[in-house]
């Protein structure tokens, strides 16, 4: 899904950046921004790597816990044995979550200021130079989401909640295509097309943090209203 994720967004967006009037400024400066947004993208990732590298060892005595125990995740959570291992790894979400940002706000600066204030290193074409301009702002929203999608990617891969992470991706892969569609339907613009891809990073950034700060939180009141409404029969 990962994989189809990315063919969708970069392939239907450079598809889209074809079809809109105007070629071929429209073109060239929509491969400009995928360049400079393909050249932060490996500072940006590594932090995925790192969650699913230090995050296991917190876990992984939790579910052998729960394995021996034959326990739920919303039982477990509230057993004695299992809270210093589940704060420490919810510290160590948090601080990765937190360095996310830092380094998505960070470098997403750095790489815009090329296009917005110095095109000349990118192309010696003028007109191409002024059309990147506006598409500095929609290059720093991408490349600052995409630091907390590869972080929350790489947690929840570490906590395994692998099915919330297929969803997520196919939702959003489905949802991209058809409105870059409708962008080359209309005749729109390229600036369009990568307000749309910020919109499609940022929702994937959203669902992936809130999934991590909020989930469990809302699962053991879930789990608690299950428990509270089986109970209730019984006493009866």
């Amino acid at each position: 899904t990962l994989i189809m994720g990315k063919l969708a967004a970069f392939g239907f967006m450079t598809n889209a950046a074809a079809g809109v009037p105007g070629q071929p400024t429209p073109l060239a400066s929509h491969q400009i921004i995928l360049s400079l947004l393909f050249f932060c993208s490996p500072f940006l990732e590594v932090i995925s790597q790192t969650a699913q590298t230090f995050l296991p060892p917190f876990l992984a005595p939790i579910r052998k816990f729960m394995e021996r125990n034959n326990v739920s995740p919303a039982e477990a959570e509230d057993m004695e044995t299992v809270k210093p291992w589940l704060k420490a790894s919810g510290v160590v979400s948090a601080t990765l979550l937190g360095c996310g940002f830092l380094a998505g706000a960070g470098i997403a600066s750095l790489v815009c200021l090329v296009p917005a204030f110095n095109g000349g290193l990118l192309t010696s074409d003028t007109t191409v130079q002024q059309a990147v301009k506006p598409l500095a702002k929609y290059l720093w929203l991408g490349a600052f989401a995409w630091a907390p999608v590869a972080v929350g990617e790489g947690i929840l891969l570490a906590q395994r909640h692998l099915g919330f992470l297929a969803i997520i991706y196919l939702l959003s892969t489905a949802m991209l295509p058809p409105a870059l569609f409708m962008i080359k339907l209309r005749k729109g613009s390229v600036e369009q097309i990568w307000f749309l891809f910020g919109l499609f990073q940022i929702f994937r950034a959203v669902c992936f943090t809130g999934r991590i700060w909020w989930g469990p939180f809302l699962m053991k009141k879930l789990f608690k209203k299950n428990k509270t409404a089986q109970a209730a029969p019984a006493t009866a």
